[in-house]
């Protein structure tokens, strides 16, 4: 596998293009001694100590401890057919490499020029090109081939080294599209976390608040992760021993996960709750992260318990994963949320696919390709995860809004049917009293006055019975006739009442036939009075008991005046009753004319004021007009 320089393949460097990819040009060798220069290093050129780099990335896996880093040579080969020398930058697009340093060597194994050595704990503004990535200048001299050699030490962490090509005039351009398009991403996060507090602060809904800090655990990734941290907030990065804050951030990422999946796809109140106990369990453990990132600060660590505590992270590191694939496949085998489930599943595929690559990779089990060593291809990934969660909590929100605008409707019609019924009861309680109050009328004027009547005649029977002595036995058998006929006329009285309130309704006719069996009953011929009924109209049309019981008093009242003062011989009472509810009663004879003076009802008439009121209960006019005879009408 080893590959010679002679036999490594030579990079053509073009006359125009700004970038060259070094994807198969490369080759490496691990100083396992430490001690390698340059000038060890060339002497060894022609030897096979290189090897060539399979992968598209260079990718030499992960070191666990300080104690088993060592440097590594890569090596690739320039050759400038032009005429002029050409200046090229080589680009490390990584930002967490202890030491990095460049060598130009000439064909002769001359160096030609030797870089500073610069690492992460060197400042931005005092590295070779002030940016957050590492930019090594060289030039390939005129028709001749070069060999360049880049040594780099990694202590601790993933040894991913994304290298590239570009031309030295093309540099300006090339960062200012870097930093346009990583500020679009970074402002686009921000942005949406920023919309998401306002969801927050108008619905209280925790969802929103755990959103913002997965919102936030991205921006965080990314921030650190392609070195805007290193670069922007430099003394930030030893906050935590050694390189140790590169590792936060993408803990924050995952367990900002699954706290919001713990209410997203929530399964507290289902048959799998003890999933929920699981992943409160795992989001405790992330403080044993925190603390294997910070226990050198509290005590010194041997190579054997560093190896326990990375090890201790690493496991805990990846563990939110498996339980949030747990709650995906439970939410949708079970249909406890299983839109809400394949939402996310689609939104997080995309990011996770590449971050699980990456982990491969660095156990060798994949190539290392360029999207997964490339953290600009992990920031469409994570604005597509961004999107598609954003579109679902908004639907969310949309759906709580409605509800909540439903549930509000509800309560108003509600209030409404109960305002509506209370009203409808305070209708029936007030029918009710004035029912009472008419039935109480009615028993105090007709058999309240009969019974009246039958109390006083028995008293003075009683007090005479008393005083002296009875002579004549006609005379006290005929005011006991008397008393018996008042009775029964109170009776009378009491039945018909109870006649009148005893249905809610009447059709007209029902009506009709009982004003016949009255007055057949207690109006006869041989009383000198001829009484007809005459009922046109809707026969069918109903009548409210109150409206009966009314109608049926005025008629008593006006043929008992008819009977006491009217001197008739004959009278008409004539019901007319259209469909629309229309109703015009008239009571007629032809006895002596009478007429109130003005319209107006005097206060000596008790049984003309009864009738009028009962007509204004009933909503229409009371008159009494004389025509040939007498005239009572009401019209309704």
């Amino acid at each position: 596998m080893a590959q010679s320089l002679s036999h490594q393949p030579v990079v053509v460097l073009p006359g125009q293009g700004d970038l060259i990819s070094l994807d198969g040009y490369l080759a490496f060798f691990r100083d396992s001694l430490h001690t390698q220069t340059i000038t060890d290093v060339t002497s060894l050129a022609t030897g096979v100590i290189f090897q060539p780099v399979k992968s598209p990335v260079p990718n030499f896996g992960i070191i666990t401890g300080t104690k088993q880093a060592t440097p590594i040579w890569l090596r690739f080969r320039v050759q400038n057919s032009t005429p002029q020398p050409q200046n090229w930058l080589a680009e490390i697009d990584f930002w967490c490499f202890d030491e990095l340093q460049l060598f130009v060597v000439d064909a002769q194994n001359r160096v030609l020029s030797t870089s500073p050595l610069i690492g992460w704990k060197t400042r931005a503004d005092q590295r070779i090109r002030a940016h957050r990535h590492f930019w090594f200048p060289f030039t390939s001299p005129a028709q001749q081939n070069v060999t360049v050699y880049l040594r780099v030490l990694k202590r601790r962490g993933t040894q991913i080294v994304p290298i590239e090509l570009v031309r030295e005039s093309a540099y300006d351009s090339v960062v200012q599209r870097s930093y346009l398009f990583w500020g679009g991403v970074l402002f686009t996060l921000t942005f949406v976390a920023f919309m998401s507090l306002i969801f927050f602060l108008t619905t209280l809904d925790r969802i929103y608040w755990k959103y913002i800090f997965c919102l936030l655990g991205l921006v965080g990734f990314f921030f650190i992760n392609d070195g805007f941290m290193n670069q922007f907030a430099f003394d930030e990065q030893f906050w935590m021993p050694r390189q140790n804050v590169y590792f936060l951030f993408p803990l924050i990422l995952f367990y900002s996960q699954l706290t919001f999946v713990r209410t997203f796809l929530n399964l507290r109140n289902t048959p799998s709750y003890r999933w929920h106990t699981v992943g409160t369990f795992v989001l405790g453990s992330g403080i044993l992260c925190l603390i294997a990132l910070t226990a050198e600060w509290f005590m010194p660590l041997t190579p054997a318990l560093e190896l326990v505590m990375i090890r201790l992270f690493t496991a805990l590191y990846w563990l939110p994963l498996p339980v949030i694939v747990a709650y995906i496949i439970i939410s949708i085998i079970r249909r406890y949320h299983v839109g809400e489930a394949w939402l996310y599943s689609i939104a997080v595929l995309p990011f996770y696919t590449l971050n699980l690559a990456l982990v491969f990779s660095n156990f060798g089990l994949l190539p290392t390709y360029e999207p997964v060593a490339n953290f600009a291809y992990y920031a469409p990934a994570a604005l597509f995860e961004v999107l598609m969660l954003t579109v679902g909590l908004a639907y969310r929100y949309k759906m709580d809004r409605d509800q909540t605008e439903r549930l509000v409707k509800e309560s108003i019609v509600q209030q409404q049917r109960a305002y509506q019924a209370e009203v409808q009861t305070l209708a029936v309680k007030n029918s009710l009293l004035v029912e009472k109050e008419r039935i109480a009328r009615d028993l105090h004027d007709n058999v309240g006055a009969h019974l009246a009547f039958i109390v006083t005649n028995l008293t003075q029977i009683s007090d005479q019975a008393e005083k002296q002595s009875v002579k004549d036995g006609k005379q006290w058998a005929s005011r006991l006739r008397n008393i018996v006929m008042h009775t029964r006329e109170a009776v009378k009285l009491l039945r018909e009442t109870i006649w009148a309130i005893h249905q809610e309704s009447f059709t007209v006719e029902e009506f009709g036939e009982r004003l016949d069996q009255y007055i057949n009953r207690y109006f006869h011929e041989e009383d000198g009075l001829n009484v007809d009924v005459v009922v046109t109209g809707s026969q069918t049309q109903r009548l409210s008991s109150t409206q009966v019981l009314n109608l049926f008093r005025i008629v008593q009242e006006a043929l008992t005046n008819v009977v006491k003062h009217a001197q008739a011989t004959t009278a008409a009472v004539q019901l007319q009753v259209s469909l629309g509810g229309h109703i015009n009663l008239r009571i007629h004879d032809n006895g002596r004319g009478f007429t109130w003076a003005n319209g107006t009802v005097s206060s000596q008439h008790y049984g003309m004021q009864n009738m009028q009121t009962r007509a204004q209960e009933l909503g229409g006019k009371f008159r009494v007009y004389a025509d040939n005879g007498t005239t009572v009408e009401v019209d309704v």
